[in-house]
């Protein structure tokens, strides 16, 4: 779970680390009333749970109350990067003197815990490592392990900041990696950590990601969760997947979240357009099954349908059945083929071959990718 620009930085200051003035409001009239509360100069952010908001027009900096009503009634209700803005937060302009870039990350590929620091902030880690990797500054940390202040110190010196300072960004550091710890986060980022013209060291903008897993640690958040979710998110928690919606027309569901990111590349560089991300992990049932292909397949805007399985400890008799009784009891007609291999997997060709589902048998997901991408066209020149 992505948390909330100002829900991040409620966190944050709970731990004594500095945001700017502000609240966060649902109506245009309330965020006039903050902006005259904060002398007419405030920045208009709308709250939704993606980066990039700036560049799509969700962040409006005015100079007056009645500019922050205006830009918060453009704003709130309309749709942001695919996300409805229910809430803007309305905070003071601040003015600044030096960007700073400071982060924690669970780095899950090598089982560590990563801070990265950098003097260049405002900019996204991604580019900058590239551009400036020698401006990116990285100190791994084991999982379980509190970072000390004479450890922050230390990492922090000699990174082009003056003696007061580096203790204070050090200060932040700690607090920023202690909230990643106490809150279960995999990745809690102030970018940019402003030095403000006033002496104040500021989190002008924060983004904090929530191991969903941890979810039950943390029943304070559970109702922003639900409040956070699509509809078609909460469908897929109730069935069980892991699901990812996307912009194109073809849906996927594969049994492995490595299997589902290769077969979406696979799609691409195929010329398809991948609907969704849906992983059914290594529960598979014949109920699980069946839910999946109709939740991926009723929307009127799919054209059709990749099912990737693989059986190491997945039933893959269970989820033929799963499958054959999804296109039957909702009459699916959409173009489908369905790549599977692993146990019970002659079982589960004949039974698929035998409702009239399209089965490829090849270890290769580029012939069952290829073969879809054949019937979708012909689909197409045939249509009515």
């Amino acid at each position: 779970m992505i948390l909330p620009e100002y829900r991040g930085k409620q966190e944050l200051q709970k731990r004594g680390i500095n945001v700017p003035a502000g609240a966060v409001v649902e109506t245009a009239r309330e965020a006039r009333k903050v902006a005259e509360r904060l002398d007419g100069a405030v920045v208009i952010k709308a709250q939704v749970p993606t980066g990039g908001r700036g560049k799509a027009g969700g962040i409006v900096v005015v100079s007056s109350p009645n500019e922050a009503e205006e830009a918060a009634r453009s704003l709130i209700g309309r749709s942001l990067l695919g996300h409805e803005i229910k809430a803007v937060l309305v905070e003071e302009r601040l003015e600044v003197k030096r960007e700073f870039y400071l982060g924690v990350i669970a780095e899950t590929a090598i089982g560590l815990v990563e801070l990265i620091f950098s003097t260049l902030g405002g900019i996204e880690i991604e580019a900058l490592a590239e551009s400036h990797p020698d401006e990116v500054h990285r100190l791994a940390l084991e999982p379980f392990a509190q970072l000390g202040d004479s450890q922050a110190l230390d990492w922090l010196r000699g990174k082009g900041l003056d003696e007061a300072l580096t203790k204070e960004v050090a200060g932040t550091a700690v607090a920023l990696h202690r909230t990643f710890m106490e809150l279960d986060l995999i990745l809690a980022e102030i970018n940019p950590l402003a030095l403000c013209a006033d002496g104040r060291l500021v989190a002008v903008d924060c983004k904090m990601e929530m191991d969903d897993n941890a979810l039950f640690r943390h029943p304070e958040f559970i109702p922003l969760w639900r409040e956070l979710l699509s509809e078609q998110e909460r469908e897929a928690a109730y069935i069980g997947v892991s699901y990812v919606p996307m912009d194109g027309d073809v849906a996927l569901i594969a049994s492995g979240a490595g299997l589902g990111m290769a077969t979406l590349d696979i799609m691409k560089l195929a010329g398809l357009r991948p609907a969704n991300f849906l992983d059914t992990g290594g529960g598979i049932t014949c109920d699980l099954m069946y839910r999946a292909v109709r939740f991926v397949l009723k929307p009127a805007g799919v054209r059709g349908a990749l099912i990737n399985l693989y059986g190491g400890i997945n039933p893959m008799l269970e989820a033929a059945h799963g499958i054959v009784n999804a296109v039957r009891d909702f009459n699916l007609n959409k173009p489908l083929v369905v790549k599977l291999l692993g146990n019970q997997q002659e079982e589960a060709w004949q039974l698929l071959e035998e409702a009239g589902i399209t089965v490829v048998k090849s270890l290769y997901t580029e012939e069952a990718v290829r073969l879809l991408a054949k019937m979708l066209k012909g689909a197409n020149e045939y249509s009515p």
